[in-house]
C-alpha cells in the first residue's frame, strides 16, 4: 500500500510539475507574441542594414504576408525635469497599430505617433514610471530624447555627443516587465533624423495572414533576400528564454525520475516483505505442481500491478489538481502578470509520464523479482 502509494505520488508530482512548466512555456509565447512581429528580417552581421536591399514589390508575391513594417532600433537617453532613463527607441510608421496587437497592451492613453503634424511617443510602463512623467490627460508632458552621434566619443564631445529632440507623450503600453522598461515608440521618420539614418533601418517586422504557415513564409523570404539578410521567427528572439525553459523543464523531470526509481525501489522491499511472509505457500503451491518460473511470474505480476496502480491514480490526482489550478486558481501570483500560476497539460506529456511509470516499473519488476525469489524462497 505504502509502495502504491509513493508511485502514485511521484507520477501526480510529474504531471503537475510538467505542466506547470508547459503553462510558462504558453505565458511566455503569449507575451512575446503580443509585442514581436511573426517574422524580422535583421542583417546578419551589424545593426542596420541599407533600406534599398529591401524591394517592396516581393512583398506582394508572397502568400501569407499581410503587411510590413519598416523599423528603427537605438538605445538613447531619456530626460524629463530632474529624472533620466535609458531605453530603446522604436521607430515605426505611423500606421503600426493597424499592423499589430499594440492598441491591446495600452496601459493608459492612446497609441498615436502623430497629430497635427506634431510628433508623439509611446513608453513602456516601467519607463514611464522612472521619469515620473504625468499622465497625458489635458497637457502632454513633453520627453527630451538624447541620441548619441556615431563618431563623437562622450569623453570628448561631452554634451556636443548628442542629437537632441523633443517629442510629446500619448500614453504607456505594458506587456511584461522586461518589455516595459525598455522600449518606447516614435514615428519611423522622427527616429531617422534623430539617429542620422536617412537611408538605413535596423529590421522590417512582417504581419501574417490568419493560418499562414510561419516556416514556409520564412523559407519563401529567404528565396530572395541578399545574403546579407536573414530571417527571424519569435521563437529564433527569444531563443534564451524558451531553451532556458526547456532546460529547466527536464532537468526537472529526470529529478522525479530520480525519484520514482527510490520509489520502485520501494515495491521491492514491499515483495521482499511479501515473499518471506508467503514462503509457506509457495513451497505448497510448489507441491501441487506449480512451477518456480510460474511462481516468479505470480510476484512479477505483482509488482506490476502495484506499479500500475499507483501510476493511474497519480495521473488522476495529478490531472485533478492541474484541473483544479486552472478553475480555481489554487496557488496565485501576487504581484505577476498573471493572477494564478498558469498550467497547460498537454496529452503527450502525460501519456509519455505514465508510460515511463509503467516501463520503470516493470524493468525493476523483471529485473529483481527472479533474485528475491532464488534468495528468499528457494533456498
Amino acid at each position: 500500500m505504502i509502495s502504491m502509494t509513493v508511485v502514485a505520488f511521484v507520477t501526480a508530482a510529474m504531471i503537475c510539475v510538467m505542466s506547470a512548466f508547459s503553462g510558462i512555456e504558453m505565458l511566455v509565447q503569449q507575451l512575446f507574441s503580443n509585442f514581436d512581429a511573426p517574422l524580422t528580417i535583421v542583417p546578419v552581421e551589424g545593426k542596420s542594414f541599407a533600406d534599398s536591399l529591401i524591394v517592396d514589390s516581393k512583398f506582394q508575391e508572397i502568400q501569407g504576408v499581410a503587411s510590413y513594417s519598416r523599423i528603427i532600433e537605438e538605445d538613447a537617453w531619456l530626460q524629463y525635469s530632474d529624472y533620466n532613463s535609458v531605453a530603446t527607441i522604436k521607430g515605426v510608421p505611423l500606421d503600426y497599430g493597424n499592423h499589430s496587437t499594440i492598441d491591446s497592451m495600452m496601459y493608459f492613453g492612446n497609441f498615436m505617433l502623430q497629430k497635427d503634424s506634431f510628433n508623439y511617443a509611446v513608453l513602456g510602463l516601467g519607463v514611464y514610471s522612472e521619469l515620473r512623467l504625468p499622465r497625458p490627460e489635458n497637457d502632454p508632458p513633453i520627453l527630451l530624447i538624447n541620441a548619441p552621434i556615431r563618431g563623437k566619443k562622450l569623453s570628448r564631445y561631452k554634451e556636443n555627443a548628442f542629437n537632441r529632440a523633443n517629442i510629446m507623450v500619448s500614453g504607456a503600453f505594458s506587456v511584461n516587465a522586461e518589455l516595459d522598461v525598455k522600449y518606447l515608440f516614435v514615428p519611423l521618420n522622427f527616429a531617422r533624423e534623430l539617429f542620422a539614418m536617412e537611408d538605413r533601418i535596423t529590421s522590417v517586422e512582417l504581419s501574417l495572414v490568419e493560418g499562414a504557415n510561419e516556416e514556409e513564409v520564412k523559407k519563401q523570404l529567404e528565396s530572395f533576400l541578399p545574403k546579407e539578410l536573414k530571417v527571424e521567427t519569435r521563437y529564433d528572439r527569444n531563443a534564451l528564454v524558451y531553451k532556458t525553459n526547456a532546460s529547466e523543464k527536464w532537468f526537472t523531470f529526470l529529478i522525479l525520475l530520480f525519484i520514482l526509481g527510490i520509489a520502485c525501489f520501494n515495491i521491492i522491499a514491499s515483495l521482499t516483505m511479501l515473499i518471506i511472509e508467503k514462503k509457506k505457500d509457495i513451497r505448497l503451491l510448489e507441491s501441487l505442481g506449480a512451477t518456480r518460473p510460474m511462481i516468479d511470474r505470480i510476484f512479477i505480476y505483482e509488482g506490476i500491478f502495484i506499479n500500475t496502480l499507483g501510476a493511474l491514480i497519480g495521473a488522476v490526482v495529478g490531472l485533478g489538481l492541474c484541473y483544479a489550478q486552472q478553475t480555481f486558481g489554487l496557488v496565485t501570483m501576487q504581484g505577476a502578470m498573471v493572477e494564478y500560476y498558469p498550467v497547460l497539460v498537454k496529452p503527450l506529456d502525460v501519456v509519455g509520464i505514465i508510460i515511463t511509470v509503467l516501463l520503470l516499473g516493470s524493468v525493476f519488476s523483471l529485473a529483481l523479482v527472479g533474485r528475491l525469489m532464488k534468495r528468499f524462497a528457494w533456498q
